[in-house]
């Protein structure tokens, strides 16, 4: 009897660290198979909002397939002023649809941009694996004056308008300065590059890459959010990372044989580089 309760706890426990690993491993990857013909992100969105209520901001992104994925992943990083302000990972297995909020407090004048990722993995009954993706993009300018906190995505007013301008040119400098000085401590020349801000990488969701096909892009695209989730997100989401750093910069080889991403983390300047096809 003794003899069968030890087998049977084994087995219970061999199947629970499976568990345990499949999860853990879904939650650490992200990976791009070839795109899907029969499949897609057919709505996703990506919104900031302030709640007056709780004076904090209401980040909210939300999307969903055509088809249920095994895998469904959507990640979203938020940042004020140029600077790192938080990050937001959700995933699901065996769905089609996903909803995140996650509240985010403010307490100075602010220009906030978003950019979120949604991807989902589909297998066929044929073991062929393919993704689905989309990205979506939002931005808020937040004033607090006198005590009184207004918000606004548009300026309706000389005063509004003012603010933008004000809040676009600060945070252009701290952005180009901190680029510049990335670029020249890893000795990338400048003129062998076109250049994109990761807050800005949602226009190649309408327009295709220099040079390239709908089918490159994607495939860039996609590749390229793999590396980011490995390489970039993951550790945002490390209580041990110190996520004080400036929004991560793309460069685009002019030759098209590859990409680069710059950004600094913990004090240490990073390169990620990826070949493409």
């Amino acid at each position: 009897m003794q003899k069968y309760m030890i087998i049977t706890f084994t087995l219970i426990t061999i199947f629970l660290l499976i568990y345990i690993i499949r999860d853990k491993l879904a939650t650490e990857t992200m990976q791009y198979f070839p795109i899907a013909d029969n499949a897609q992100i057919d709505i996703a969105s990506t919104k900031i909002s302030y709640c007056e209520k709780t004076d904090k901001l209401c980040w909210q992104v939300q999307s969903s397939s055509s088809v249920e994925a095994y895998l469904r992943q959507d990640v979203s990083l938020l940042y004020e002023n140029g600077k790192f302000k938080a990050v937001l990972n959700k995933w699901k297995q065996q769905v089609s649809q996903l909803d995140s909020t996650k509240k985010v407090s403010i307490d100075h004048n602010s220009f906030l941009q978003a950019i979120s990722f949604h991807h989902g993995e589909i297998h066929s009954s044929n073991n062929q694996i393919n993704s689905i993706q989309q990205m979506t993009n939002a931005h808020l300018y937040y004033i607090n004056e006198d005590g009184k906190s207004r918000t606004f995505t548009k300026p309706n007013t000389k005063y509004e308008t003012a603010w933008q301008k004000k809040l676009h040119k600060m945070t252009e400098e701290q952005l180009l300065a901190h680029w510049n000085q990335l670029m020249t401590h890893l000795q990338i020349e400048k003129e062998d590059y076109h250049f994109i801000p990761l807050t800005e990488l949602y226009k190649y969701d309408e327009q295709t890459l220099p040079n390239r096909s709908k089918e490159e892009t994607e495939q860039i695209i996609g590749q390229l959010w793999e590396g980011l989730y490995k390489n970039y997100l993951l550790l945002l989401l490390q209580e041990k990372t110190d996520a004080n750093h400036y929004i991560p910069l793309i460069l685009f080889a002019k030759d098209n044989s590859h990409l680069l991403v710059i950004f600094e983390l913990n004090e240490k300047e990073q390169k990620l580089i990826q070949m493409l096809p």
